[in-house]
């Protein structure tokens, strides 16, 4: 029967003897019969010095698994825990990268030739316990006599394997310690700091893996716990917005990556000084060019894995449009397909409108109010190359001219009084890559067109309070129901403007020009409407019919669907009668409508002639008896709007 080998010289024999080899044990009796064919000198053998060109390129590669590593063992090392006990990290090459522990056991390791910059290769030392847990791919024990080289028969070893997802080992943790304290190696203590490693690298492998879920918002999570800003992520999103080389930069010093500029102070004493912030406003110098941003932040201090960073949150003005446009609602939502329509003159328009579409010139939309020129001016972004980017528009009408600048280009915070504190995005800014839409450009204060011309010139503007230049590159889309010609001449629009907002300048014909449309949106208009308002079909009668085909509709195709469906919300008629039209208009006593007026013919000077909304204005206020709601609402003019206009026309 075979004895345990207890001595050195009992070791040195057992070579000689592979019949009693089955003392070792199964997994490393095979073990030693592979070594035997190697014909090593067991005696003298050690592992092979690596140079340290290899040692480093190794290093490199294995960088982000030495450092998760190092966040669990350095605590360790530095602990009471392992007084005798030390912990070896090798890669999954057999080179020994690290040893961590105290000193007595760094003493006694380096006395023992266990050092790092080797490669413990079976066919170089013989049976060691990395190559044959290797092997087994499993938690082992291997201990004093049973390696094959002398150099490690008096140390005790537990070898505990860390794998990635797919199950393949990336490393190995292997718990040392000299043959007299083999007691104080546990193998769950083993697999416990391994599942603690992988678990590092399962959550850094989550935040790379969800860092890029959403165009235009990128991370970075930041290691500042051995001083400077080392890199643990930075997402593919955040290379793209500030034109990074897609390469790793795992560990790396975000010193060395994003440029320390003046320009760049605010974002590096967020970062420096571990402020949290929230969506706050940023711009950044990086490759010669300006990058803007909302940045929110979140300090942490891990006291289990003794890492202390900031995470950063990083999100595009392009990803902040797309948001802001789907919660203001001012996505294209019409094509050129939801034109209705059969006349030619319509279909002139549909024609000139989808060639200027195709290339990236502004457009100038003219007509009256009511015509269409916001669907018309959704159905060109539609059409455009433009169409997967952000369609913004604002009405020039509705905001007071102090307000409008900060409406148009944003603002800095504090800029003025009452300005949200963290300041705020502009249209041009929510638009850019896409299609801004000017409404009523006609009423644009003079001063604003000459930053606006001065922006469409240079392609970059200033935030109010601002002096930073953002660049911006927007397809600008404008409309107005004015006769600029006429507004140039009395000095209340720039003709410079004009030439540059009218590059193609399309006029939208009113509906009273385009009568054998009229039938087609009527019976467009009452499936659409029944169906929203969730109404039993309802038709136009004859009388109704012809009542329409006489109406000059001042206020165009607004005012004929507003029309029909003021009447299918408040009757419960399934035939639309001209009294009931009547009714709605406020023209009891209306004996016959007026009769339908011409397209206005172009002015010798081809500023197209729109049309007189003095006296449209005086003819609905006649029909409603003077009623200056009821006539702004069937004009589809807002009420504020209506009343200044009247006041610019005497009429109050």
């Amino acid at each position: 029967m075979n004895q345990p080998v207890r001595t050195k010289e009992e070791w040195a024999r057992l070579h000689s003897q592979p019949e009693r080899w089955n003392v070792l044990g199964e997994t490393v009796r095979a073990a030693w019969e592979r070594s035997a064919g190697y014909n090593i000198d067991f005696m003298n053998a050690l592992p092979q010095k690596l140079p340290a060109a290899n040692y480093e390129q190794i290093k490199r590669q294995t960088k982000r698994l030495f450092v998760y590593a190092n966040s669990v063992l350095e605590p360790l090392a530095r602990s009471d825990l392992l007084e005798n006990v030390g912990i070896i990290l090798f890669a999954n090459n057999g080179s020994l990268l690290r040893l961590y522990g105290g000193e007595r056991f760094l003493t006694w390791a380096a006395a023992s030739r266990i050092e790092a910059r080797t490669k413990w290769a079976e066919d170089q030392i013989g049976a060691n316990v990395f190559s044959v847990g290797m092997r087994q791919g499993a938690c082992l024990q291997m201990s004093g006599f049973e390696h094959y080289a002398a150099f490690l028969t008096g140390a005790a070893f537990v070898f505990a394997p860390m794998r990635l997802d797919n199950g393949d080992i990336m490393c190995s943790i292997v718990l040392a310690a000299p043959v007299k304290y083999a007691s104080e190696l546990s193998p769950a203590l083993a697999v416990s700091i391994v599942r603690g490693i992988e678990l590092q690298l399962f959550w850094f492998t989550q935040v790379d893996n969800t860092a890029d879920a959403t165009e235009g918002v990128g991370s970075i999570s930041l290691d500042q716990s051995i001083g400077g800003n080392r890199i643990l992520s930075l997402s593919e999103e955040v290379k793209k917005m500030l034109s990074l080389p897609r390469r790793d930069y795992f560990y790396e010093t975000l010193d060395d990556v994003i440029e320390r500029r003046p320009e760049n102070k605010q974002f590096w004493d967020i970062i420096n000084n571990r402020v949290r912030v929230n969506e706050k406003a940023v711009q950044l110098s990086q490759g010669g060019k300006n990058v803007f941003f909302y940045m929110s932040t979140a300090p942490y201090n891990e006291e289990g894995f003794h890492i202390k960073g900031i995470s950063v949150s990083m999100n595009s003005l392009k990803h902040v449009a797309k948001l802001t446009a789907r919660v203001h609602g001012d996505a294209a939502s019409y094509s050129f397909d939801d034109v209705v329509h059969e006349c030619e003159a319509m279909a002139d328009v549909i024609r000139s409108a989808k060639m200027a579409a195709a290339t990236d010139s502004s457009i100038l939309l003219m007509g009256e109010s009511g015509v269409g020129k916001d669907v018309l001016a959704q159905a060109i972004h539609r059409g455009s190359r433009r169409a997967a980017r952000p369609f913004v528009a604002i009405n020039c009408a509705s905001f007071s001219k102090d307000l409008i600048a900060s409406e148009l280009f944003g603002y800095e915070p504090g800029a003025f009084t009452g300005a949200r504190k963290e300041g705020s995005i502009g249209k041009f800014e929510l638009a850019n890559t896409g299609t801004l839409f000017l409404d009523e450009i006609g009423d644009m204060p003079l001063d604003l067109q000459a930053l606006l011309l001065r922006i469409l010139e240079e392609r970059s503007f200033r935030r109010v309070g601002g002096n930073n230049l953002i660049a911006t590159d927007v397809r600008v889309v404008t409309a107005t129901n004015k006769k600029l010609w006429e507004s140039i001449e009395t000095g209340m629009f720039r003709e410079d403007l004009f030439y540059r907002l009218g590059v193609a300048r399309i006029q939208i014909p009113p509906l009273r020009s385009r009568n054998s449309d009229i039938i087609l949106l009527i019976n467009h208009a009452l499936t659409r409407i029944c169906a929203r308002l969730d109404k039993p079909a309802v038709s136009m009668g004859e009388d109704a019919i012809a009542f329409c085909k006489r109406y000059t509709w001042p206020g165009n195709v607004r005012e004929l669907f507003n029309l029909l469906e003021g009447i299918i919300s408040t009757s419960a008629s399934a035939v639309i009668s001209e009294a009931e039209i009547r009714r709605y208009l406020g023209a009891g006593d209306f004996a016959a409508a007026a009769p339908p007026r011409s397209f206005p013919p172009e002015r010798e000077d081809d500023e197209p002639a729109l049309y007189d909304e003095r006296r449209d204005f005086a003819q609905m206020l006649k029909l409603c008896r003077n009623n200056k709601t009821k006539a702004a609402r069937n004009l589809g003019v807002p009420l504020r709007t209506f009343y200044r206009k009247l006041k610019r026309y005497g009429m109050m």
